[in-house]
């Protein structure tokens, strides 16, 4: 665990922002104070879903921010007419040891990139690469909520504990669904992961998602860049906005906003079987 640097810009600290883009180009600019901003603001772990580039270079430059860089690799729906060859370069990530989940994956009926037979035979595959290498998965879903959640299902009881009988077998990234549907994944044993879109004042199914949802089963996320949370709206999204996010669920469960800090990182250490 990197050393956390103080934190003059929020009274909050060792806070996990759960699902990130932060290799994303539109952080080559700034990318150092990007994350020493985040840090500075007690941030202190950062999925980012990409590989793209070197893992180990990238976790170098975060931890000398005072960020634990959490990376994640997978194959997403709007790519999966290329899956077959991409394979074997996300094999070789895999295989590499510096990447701790397999995503994003998952299904995206909405802007239907590739064809929906396409896309499930991607997740499918990578949900069993994620067995292979003992790692959890982060999901995507898009207006794809019934075909998710019954692969989910049938993979969920397959695979039972196949990460040991205290670690859920991933998250539900950037979760869009109603509270009855939150219910069913956290039944399977998912986390539901809360993105800036819970903020937005018509967003209708978070709220009673966030409420209904034990706080044991939610993490907190940016998307970043997207998915700028109130009252951020309109500017690059980043880790730092976590907090809005973190706050907001705080509000709606009448808990301690640390409180909520505390426990959605506890949360995601747990998914990814790290030592606090």
């Amino acid at each position: 665990m990197p050393q956390r640097l103080s934190a003059p810009f929020s009274d909050l600290f060792n806070v996990t922002d759960a699902h990130s883009h932060v290799s994303s180009t539109e952080f080559d600019e700034d990318r150092d104070q990007m994350l020493m901003r985040s840090a500075q603001s007690g941030v202190v772990r950062i999925v980012d879903i990409d590989y793209q580039e070197d893992a180990v270079s990238k976790k170098q430059i975060a931890r000398h921010n005072g960020i634990d860089l959490i990376c994640g690799a997978g194959i997403h729906p709007h790519d999966a007419s290329s899956y077959h060859e991409d394979k074997n370069r996300l094999l070789a990530a895999l295989d590499s040891k510096q990447y701790s989940i397999v995503g994003e994956i998952g299904l995206d009926f909405y802007r239907n990139l590739s064809p929906h037979d396409e896309q499930i035979s991607a997740f499918i595959d990578q949900l069993e690469l994620a067995v292979e290498y003992r790692l959890p998965v982060a999901i995507h879903s898009r207006q794809a909520d019934q075909k998710t959640f019954e692969i989910l299902e049938h993979w969920c009881k397959r695979t039972t504990g196949y990460l040991g009988p205290e670690r859920e077998p991933g998250m539900i990234h950037c979760f869009s669904g109603n509270a009855e549907l939150a219910g069913r994944y956290i039944d399977l044993g998912f986390q539901i992961s809360i993105s800036g879109i819970a903020t937005f004042k018509n967003e209708i199914n978070a709220p009673e998602v966030i409420i209904s949802s034990p706080i044991s089963s939610i993490l907190a996320e940016t998307d970043a860049p997207y998915l700028t949370p109130e009252p951020h709206r309109g500017k690059r999204n980043e880790p730092i906005y976590v907090l809005d996010t973190i706050r907001f669920i705080g509000k709606l469960k009448g808990m301690p906003a640390q409180t909520v800090a505390d426990t959605t990182s506890a949360n995601l250490v747990r998914l990814l079987g790290m030592d606090e």
